[in-house]
């Protein structure tokens, strides 16, 4: 299923496998000046090239390899044409596959495996220009897309919530603060979430989520300095697992948190803001 909603021109495109009648999980795109940011899931990849319908596109845009998000590419260079430009390390990803467990299968249709083309610099059309600003942690392969005249920011899945309640097991947190760092530093005016759309008050936002997921890792890391056990300090720091842990075995959980922070992080400095990475 599909539903759009008009930001004036901007349109924020929800996606989502219906079962029973109702929506498993909502994702998002973007279509904007003819460029559309992400795809979608292959579940919806038929609802989405009908809305597109006669409207031209002259470039895809995605921010990273997740099937949420890069799902419909598949059937949109079968029947339009279009090449997906991500950052080069999803390239291999989608061409040769990736793991996808089954709850991930069920929300969003097994993933196609198709060809990508690597960014190169902005993605542009007749009037706009977008500018890939490297930002992993969410996935090593993640990039936000940045309008420098608007001064938009396109976030894919760095933002999602100013407090996260669960963790991927993949995810790595820091690179997530520090790509959240490097894109508040922008001028930004506003922020486009793929799942929730328009940020209210988006750059603050993600200050915000940056502070707090610092405060987070030290909190986590004095615990671990205590000598508590994972499930201790996880309970302490973040909470109580509850049943997104269960529906996904573990893939998202609290304990997520503890294991990603006693992870090593980067020796120094952040995240560059390049889509070479």
């Amino acid at each position: 299923m599909l539903a759009a909603t008009d930001h004036g021109g901007l349109v924020h495109l929800r996606m989502a496998r219906r079962v029973l009648g109702r929506p498993l999980y909502w994702t998002g795109a973007y279509f904007f000046e003819g460029i559309l940011i992400d795809c979608g899931p292959p579940s919806a990849a038929g609802a989405l090239l009908e809305w597109l319908g006669g409207r031209e596109v002259e470039a895809l845009a995605v921010t990273h390899h997740h099937e949420d998000h890069a799902g419909g590419a598949g059937l949109l260079g079968a029947a339009r044409g279009l090449t997906a430009a991500v950052h080069s390390t999803a390239v291999p990803l989608l061409a040769d596959g990736f793991r996808q467990e089954a709850y991930r299968r069920l929300a969003w249709g097994r993933m196609p495996r198709l060809r990508a083309r690597a960014l190169e610099g902005d993605v542009t059309s007749r009037s706009a220009r977008l500018r890939p600003v490297f930002t992993p942690g969410h996935s090593p392969d993640h990039v936000c897309f940045y309008d420098a005249d608007r001064e938009w920011l396109f976030t894919g899945d760095l933002f999602l919530a100013e407090r996260l309640r669960y963790l991927r097991a993949d995810e790595d947190i820091h690179r997530l603060i520090a790509s959240l760092e490097d894109v508040a530093a922008l001028p930004l005016r506003r922020v486009f979430c793929a799942h929730r759309g328009p940020v209210a008050d988006g750059p603050a936002a993600l200050r915000r989520k940056a502070e707090h997921l610092g405060v987070l890792r030290g909190r986590v890391r004095a615990l671990l300095a205590q000598g508590l056990d994972e499930a201790e300090v996880a309970r302490r720091a973040v909470g109580r697992e509850g049943p997104m842990t269960w529906l996904t075995l573990g893939h998202f959980s609290v304990r997520n948190f503890v294991r990603a922070v006693a992870r090593p992080g980067p020796s120094a400095g952040g995240a560059a803001p390049s889509a070479r990475g």
